[in-house]
């Protein structure tokens, strides 16, 4: 394979890069809205939204990818970002930039692929939006418009801050490598001890701005079950579609943590105890509305959540643990459903 060379304004990009405060941070609904919708309106099994750092190129959003990042060396958006236009390759084996790379021999097996810039406000190429296929493809004028609209949807979403102030400010305190270590790394959201940490800013936020906070715990039902009978490469592919779901029905800014195996932890920054009660109803109904598929076969899928909302002086582990407590009297009470418990 034939790397990239740097571009020439590297030291500017990897600036502008850095001062989005985007690179290591969960997944987002609104990446992933337009990645699925690329998918479609394209009929490709992969696409993604990549930022190319120093050494690597990470994905903000990952559709049909099995890994979160590879290294510079071997991406095909190294060259996209030399270009001002899209780069399309028809056929990797043909190509003597590409023939060669570990993602065209191996694991996803890439032969088609069209990426196109994404720029910051200074013009500086932060990476790409970009599609793949295992099978050679041309693309039409009309397929290469759809992509460079997709294109300036995902860049203007990069352009704007979208998580809660309390999220913002975690990442604004830690390098790349400490941000990613507090991401999991099967669901991309935070891990538990970074969802611990917005969780206490959370809570000194409310306490001085007397603003309602709402947390819930999420349990995945019967997983245990699911891991016996599909596998636990089946379990792991549930629990990542539990997380896509649950990021579709909160808001932009709230934050969502793997809290255990098969639990999460939802933090709602400034929410009421009715728009808690909605955004679980809405978790729950969309997690159960639609079997999961897996390799192993559909697996139907249910979720318990327990709620609790405060607006005074309450620890986080106050309102962990009562939201714990009616998540369990959820499960007793059928699973599948919301409890809201009281801060007593």
């Amino acid at each position: 394979m034939i790397e990239a060379p740097l571009p020439q304004d590297e030291a500017q990009r990897l600036e502008a890069l850095q001062g989005l405060w985007v690179l290591y941070t969960p997944a987002e609904e609104r990446f992933d809205r337009i990645t699925r919708l690329a998918r479609q309106l394209l009929d490709v099994p992969i696409a993604l939204v990549s930022l190319v750092d120093a050494k690597c190129q990470w994905f903000k959003s990952s559709q049909g990818m099995p890994m979160t990042e590879t290294a510079r060396a071997i991406s095909f958006c190294a060259h996209a970002i030399l270009m001002d236009d899209t780069l399309v390759v028809p056929d990797a084996d043909l190509d003597e930039r590409f023939k060669d790379s570990p993602l065209v021999t191996g694991e996803p097996y890439v032969r088609f692929y069209a990426g196109h810039p994404l720029r910051a406000a200074d013009g500086s190429k932060l990476g790409t939006f970009c599609i793949m296929d295992q099978h050679p493809r041309e693309m039409s004028p009309a397929d290469l418009e759809k992509l460079h609209d997709m294109a300036a949807w995902a860049e203007n979403e990069l352009k704007v801050t979208a998580l809660s102030k309390a999220q913002m400010a975690l990442i604004s305190e830690c390098d790349n490598l400490r941000r990613k270590a507090m991401l999991d790394s099967l669901t991309r959201l935070w891990n538990r001890s970074a969802i611990m940490e917005v969780l206490q800013r959370e809570v000194a936020r409310m306490q001085r701005k007397q603003a309602p906070l709402s947390v819930i715990m999420v349990d995945v039902d019967h997983f245990k079950k699911v891991n016996d009978t599909y596998g636990h490469m089946a379990g792991d592919e549930v629990l990542l579609e539990v997380a896509k779901r649950m990021r579709s029905s909160v808001r932009p800014y709230d934050a969502i943590g793997r809290y255990g195996g098969e639990e999460f932890l939802i933090v709602l920054g400034e929410c009421d105890p009715e728009t808690a009660l909605d955004i679980a109803e809405r978790a729950r109904s969309r997690i159960a509305c639609e079997n999961v598929e897996t390799q192993s076969g559909k697996v139907s899928t249910t979720v318990s959540l327990g709620i609790t909302s405060v607006t005074s002086s309450c620890g986080p582990d106050k309102l962990i643990h009562t939201a714990d407590l009616a998540l369990y009297r959820a499960k007793e009470g059928g699973r599948n459903r919301v409890e809201v418990g009281t801060v007593s």
